[in-house]
C-alpha cells in the first residue's frame, strides 16, 4: 500500500513542449551516442511514450458452439448466463453452452447431459418440456425456481426471503463430501421453499450454526433423473462475496485515508469465517452436484499448474528503489526456485530527462563509453529486460491520488516513455479504488489483465476483542475475472492478495497494524500456505514491499526474514512462487482451453473428448472421474498413447490427473466392472 505522498505540482505536471536550452541537451544527447536508433525525432518520439492500447476492457462474446456440450445453461427472457459460464470455467468445466429456453425442443435439451436453468418465469409446456427431460434421465439444477416449477424440484412455495445469510451443510446429504460445514456466508436473495419430495443438502443457518428448516441446497430424484435447486442465485452471491456489495463502493469504511477495495469488506465478510474461502466452497458444491446428476464421468481442469496443490502469488511493490536494492530481493527469491513480480514506481520527468535518461543507460550498457559514465542505481531499461529474462516481471506502480484516468494516463507515459515496455498485471499505490469495477475496467484498456489491488490490510481486519483475522476477505482463493455492474465481464482477473506485508511487519513508513513480530508474521503465512497446500486450495497472492531493503533502518531485518520465511513455507508444502505476469499466463490458457466432441458409450465403458489447449508448455493437467456409476477407470490415451496417472480427490470426486501436454490431443478413457 504504501503511504507516501504522491508527488505533486510542477514536476507531476511538466510540460511537453521543448524549450530552446532542452533542444539543445537532447541534441548533444543524440550526437554523443550517435545511433540512428535512439538519435534525434526517434528518440524524442519513444521517450514521449506508447499510446494507449486500442482494445476493449470487455471479454468478446464466447462464439456459440454448434455442436452439443454436456452442460447446458438455459435461461429465459433477458437473465444473463455469462457469469454462470464463468464460474464454471472457474472450475475448471471448459465445455458449457448457453442457449435461450424459448425454442428448445425435448431432443435439444437430450443432448446435454445436465441442464442449469437460470431465474424466470415459465410456461405450461416449458414445464412439461424440463419433467420430461428429467423423467428420462437428465440432470436439472435449478437456479431459483419459478413457482411453476416446484412440483418438478418437490418443493412448496413459502413468504419470505433471506437476502444475506449464513448455509450449513446436511450432513450425509448427497455431494457434501469434500465441503465445509459451514456456516458459510452468502450475499443474494434466497428465497424461502419448504421441502416436499426433495432432501436438503444445505439448510439456513445463524452465524453460531443454528439450523433452521429453510433449505439453501435441496436433492430429489424424479424418473431416472434428479434435480437440484439452488435457493438463490449462486453467481450472483460469488460476484458480490469476491467484490464487495457494490452499494459500497466509493465509500470510506475502515478510518484509513483513501478508498479501497477492501472498504467494502469492513464489516461485510464474517471475521470468524475469513479463513474459509467461502465462495470457493459453495462453487465446489456445485460441482458435487453436477457430478451426483451426471451420468457422465465429466472432465475437469485442475487449478494450478503441473498438478501443484496451491501456488504463491509473489509480488513487491517498488517506489523508484535503486537497481542494486531490487536486484538483491530478486535473487533471494531465486534462491527458492522462484519468481517475482516487480510493481515499480517511476520518478516523474518531463520528455527531455526521459530521453536523457535513456540515452544515459545506452551509454553505461557499451564496453568502452560505459567506464566514462558516473556510477547511478537508476533502474534502466537494461535492469528491466535482464529480470524478465532471468523469469521476473516488471511492471507499473500507478500512482492515481489526481484521478483514475489522469494517474493512469501520466505513469503509462512515464513508464513506457522511460523505454520499459509493457506489461499485464499491476498493483495501484496505496491499492486506491475507484467505483466498483473502473478501476478494473480501465486497467484492461491498458491491456492489463490481472488486478492486484484487493489487500489483506488495516483495521477492517481486527475483530472487537483485539485480535486479527486472515485468510480470504473475497471468499477465495482463485482468481476469476471482474463483472461490472452491467453484468458484463471484464477481460481482467481479479488476484486477491492475501498475504500483505505491512499488515504484519515494520515499514519505512509505519504501517505493522498488527504489531506482531517478525517469526509471528512468518508463522501467519505459514498458517495460510499449509491451508492452501491441504485442500483450501489457493493462489496466495503475496506482497513483500521493496522499500524496506532499500532504505537504511531496523525494518531491513525483518523485511528479510519475512521474504525468507514466506519462500521457505511455500518450498516446504510443495508451492511453486510464480511471478503474477506467470500466473495469468496461466490463468489464460486454463480458461481458454476448449473440450470438444464428448462421447461416452456406457456399454462399451468408452468416453472420448477432443482438447486444445493453445499455450501447451503452461502445463494444463486434466482431472478424470475415477468412478462412473459401477464403472471404473483402467487405462487412459491421448492420441493414442497410453497415459500412465495419478489421483487427486477434490470435493466428493476422486480423479486420475494427467498432463496435456500437446496443443491437439484426443483422449480416450476406458471404463470397466471391476
Amino acid at each position: 500500500m504504501c503511504d507516501q505522498h504522491p508527488v505533486t505540482g510542477a514536476a507531476a505536471r511538466a510540460r511537453w513542449s521543448l524549450s530552446r536550452r532542452s533542444a539543445l541537451k537532447l541534441a548533444l544527447a543524440a550526437s554523443v551516442v550517435g545511433a540512428p536508433a535512439i538519435a534525434g525525432g526517434r528518440l524524442l518520439l519513444e521517450s514521449n511514450g506508447r499510446s494507449k492500447p486500442a482494445m476493449t476492457p470487455f471479454v468478446a462474446p464466447r462464439v456459440k458452439e454448434s455442436a452439443p456440450a454436456p452442460i447446458l445453461i438455459t435461461y429465459i427472457g433477458g437473465a444473463n448466463p455469462v457469469i454462470w459460464q464463468e464460474l464454471l470455467k472457474v472450475e475448471g468445466l471448459p465445455y458449457v453452452q448457453a442457449l435461450p429456453l424459448d425454442g428448445l425442443a425435448l431432443e435439444d435439451l437430450r443432448r446435454a447431459d445436465v441442464v442449469i436453468l437460470l431465474p424466470g418465469s415459465l410456461d405450461a409446456d416449458q414445464v412439461d418440456l424440463l419433467r420430461d427431460y428429467v423423467e428420462a434421465g437428465g440432470g436439472l439444477v435449478a437456479v431459483t425456481p419459478a413457482a411453476e416449477l416446484l412440483p418438478v424440484c418437490g418443493l412448496v412455495a413459502e413468504a419470505g426471503a433471506t437476502d444475506d445469510g449464513y448455509l450449513c451443510i446436511v450432513a450425509d446429504a448427497p455431494g457434501v463430501e469434500g465441503i465445509e460445514r459451514g456456516p458459510l456466508q452468502f450475499h443474494a436473495p434466497l428465497q424461502h421453499y419448504r421441502q416436499r419430495e426433495a432432501a436438503a443438502v444445505a439448510v439456513v443457518c445463524s452465524r453460531e450454526a443454528t439450523a433452521t428448516t429453510t433449505p439453501a441446497v435441496t436433492w430429489r430424484r424424479l424418473g431416472r433423473g434428479a434435480v437440484v435447486t439452488w435457493c438463490y442465485d449462486l453467481a450472483q452471491s460469488v460476484v458480490i462475496t469476491r467484490q464487495g456489495p457494490p452499494t459500497r463502493a466509493g465509500a470510506e469504511q475502515d478510518g484509513l485515508d483513501g478508498v479501497r477495495a477492501v472498504d467494502m469488506f469492513s464489516g461485510f465478510i464474517d471475521l470468524d469465517r475469513i479463513h474459509v474461502p467461502q465462495a470457493d466452497e459453495q462453487q465446489r458444491l456445485l460441482i458435487n452436484l453436477i457430478n451426483e446428476v451426471s451420468t457422465l464421468p465429466l472432465p475437469r481442469l485442475w487449478y494450478f499448474p503441473a498438478n501443484a496443490d496451491s501456488v504463491l502469488v509473489l509480488t513487491g511493490d517498488s517506489h523508484n528503489n535503486p537497481a542494486p536494492a531490487v536486484d538483491a530481493v530478486l535473487r533471494r527469491v531465486e534462491a527458492f526456485g522462484g519468481t517475482m513480480s516487480v510493481y515499480y514506481t517511476p520518478p516523474p520527468t518531463d520528455i527531455v530527462r526521459r530521453a536523457v535518461r535513456r540515452v544515459r543507460a545506452w551509454l553505461d550498457e557499451q564496453p568502452v563509453v560505459g567506464d566514462l559514465v558516473p556510477p547511478s542505481d537508476v533502474v534502466t531499461p537494461y535492469h528491466a529486460d535482464r529480470w524478465r529474462a532471468r523469469g521476473h516481471e516488471f511492471a507499473l506502480h500507478p500512482y492515481v491520488e489526481e484521478g483514475l484516468e489522469i494517474g493512469w494516463a501520466r505513469y503509462w507515459q512515464q513508464f513506457t516513455g522511460l523505454g520499459y515496455g509493457g506489461f499485464d498485471t499491476t498493483r495501484t499505490h496505496r491499492v486506491l479504488w475507484h467505483g466498483w469495477t473502473d478501476t478494473a475496467r480501465v486497467q484492461a484498456e491498458y491491456a492489463v489483465h490481472m488486478n492486484l489491488d484487493y489487500y489483506h490490510v488495516g483495521p477492517t481486519f481486527q475483530r472487537p476483542d483485539g485480535t486479527w483475522a486472515f485468510g480470504y476477505f473475497t471468499g477465495s482463493g482463485l482468481p476469476m475475472r471482474f463483472v461490472d455492474a452491467e453484468g458484463r465481464l471484464l477481460d481482467n482477473w481479479q488476484q486477491n492478495t492475501h498475504l500483505v506485508d505491512e499488515q504484519v511487519i515494520a515499514m519505512p513508513w509505519g504501517a505493522n497494524f498488527v504489531g506482531s513480530t517478525p517469526e509471528e508474521a512468518v508463522e501467519v503465512a505459514n498458517d495460510l500456505i499449509r491451508r492452501a497446500a491441504g485442500g483450501a486450495y489457493a493462489a496466495l497472492g503475496v506482497q513483500c514491499h521493496f522499500d524496506p531493503f532499500a532504505v537504511p533502518g531496523p525494518w531491513r531485518a525483518g523485511a528479510e526474514h519475512y521474504l525468507d520465511g514466506v519462500s521457505a513455507s511455500a518450498g516446504a508444502h510443495g508451492l511453486p512462487i510464480l511471478a503474477a505476469t506467470h500466473w495469468l499466463a496461466f490463468t489464460q490458457a486454463r480458461a481458454d482451453a476448449r473440450l470438444t466432441l464428448l462421447h461416452f458409450d456406457a456399454a462399451a465403458g468408452s468416453l472420448t473428448f477432443a482438447m486444445q489447449v493453445a499455450a501447451p508448455d503452461e502445463a494444463l493437467t486434466l482431472l478424470l472421474p475415477i468412478q462412473n456409476n459401477a464403472l471404473h477407470l483402467v487405462s487412459l490415451q491421448a492420441n493414442r498413447k497410453q497415459i500412465s496417472f495419478q489421483t487427486r480427490k477434490v470435493g466428493a470426486t476422486l480423479y486420475a490427473v494427467a498432463p496435456l501436454a500437446a496443443p491437439e490431443m484426443m483422449v480416450e478413457a476406458r471404463y470397466a466392472t471391476l
